[in-house]
């Protein structure tokens, strides 16, 4: 049992690792299209954070690990793999720093176009993109917290699951939600209690530290964190000082309400859309000139 407990911890945690590419990927393109270089920075970051994950990963299975975790190490093979993915993802994060950098000297003056020269103007818009690439990158590593508590963790006879599935799991949707909505509409009171909501998820991050390393379990018969305890310990990290940030990314935004930024963004969405719609009538314009004048040459031919 303590053998399949550990191969079916290997295979959510690759399950995870595979989505955090796709998600990173995601962000790629996004942040590309829309040039958004708060963005193209934060998917540094998230790399880095899944380079911390591979050697983790093989900390836990080849250097230190558990008493069920050591059927991994009479596989050379996998090690080797594990070794090659560590390095590979190195050289990665190392390509796209500098590539990265490059891209942020290309579009770095593109929010001046759009925003014009008002500082302050472009401050909001600062701490707005921030607020924006924050919750993104809460949506995968909450996600991957529940993910690995309801899979891993919790069992069907234990009623910290089905808190989990019924409370946890919809309070979280409607806090991210709730925190897109009240951005993008300047709703300062719903945001106000968004942070709220907030705050009160440290409180029960706080909480589950203390029972992941609670002494009278760690590293004893029947530990229930045995096998995830230090891929946990790094999502639980990761998601408090994200929110941290996020509720300091919101309170500098509820500061900014009400400041134009809103209607400037309005009024850029506008004025590209205007520009398609003419640039597509032109084409047509051109494509109808064009064609009049092929027709008139063919009857002066004839």
């Amino acid at each position: 049992e303590a053998v399949t407990s550990s191969i079916t911890t290997y295979m959510v945690y690759n399950v995870l690792f595979i989505l955090a590419q796709v998600y990173i990927i995601f962000l790629c393109v996004e942040a590309l299209a829309h040039q958004n270089t708060i963005q193209i920075i934060a998917v540094v970051v998230f790399y880095f954070v899944c380079q911390v994950y591979t050697a983790t990963r093989y900390i836990s299975f080849y250097v230190l690990p558990s008493i069920s975790a050591r059927i991994f190490t009479r596989d050379s093979n996998m090690q080797m793999m594990q070794i090659g993915v560590m390095t590979m993802y190195a050289i990665a994060l190392v390509s796209l720093v500098v590539l990265s950098y490059k891209l942020k000297k290309d579009v770095g003056w593109s929010v001046f176009k759009r925003l014009g020269a008002d500082i302050s103007l472009h401050r909001a818009y600062m701490w707005r993109q921030c607020l924006v690439i924050l919750l993104k990158i809460d949506i995968y590593f909450i996600g991957s917290y529940l993910v690995q508590m309801t899979a891993l963790i919790l069992k069907d006879d234990d009623i910290e699951t089905w808190l989990q599935i019924t409370v946890c799991i919809p309070f979280c949707i409607v806090v991210i939600v709730g925190a897109f909505y009240a951005l993008f509409g300047e709703h300062r009171h719903l945001m106000v209690f968004v942070c709220a909501c907030m705050v009160v998820s440290l409180g029960y991050f706080v909480f589950k530290i203390v029972r992941v390393c609670n002494p009278d379990i760690v590293n004893r018969p029947g530990d229930p964190y045995a096998d995830s305890r230090p891929f946990l310990m790094i999502t639980i990290a990761a998601c408090m000082l994200l929110i941290i940030l996020t509720i300091v990314a919101s309170v500098k935004c509820v500061q900014n309400f009400d400041s134009g930024l809103k209607e400037a963004i309005a009024y850029e969405k506008m004025r590209i859309r205007h520009q398609k719609m003419y640039a597509v009538d032109a084409h047509d314009e051109a494509e109808t000139a064009g064609s009049a004048k092929i027709a008139r040459e063919r009857f002066a031919l004839d």
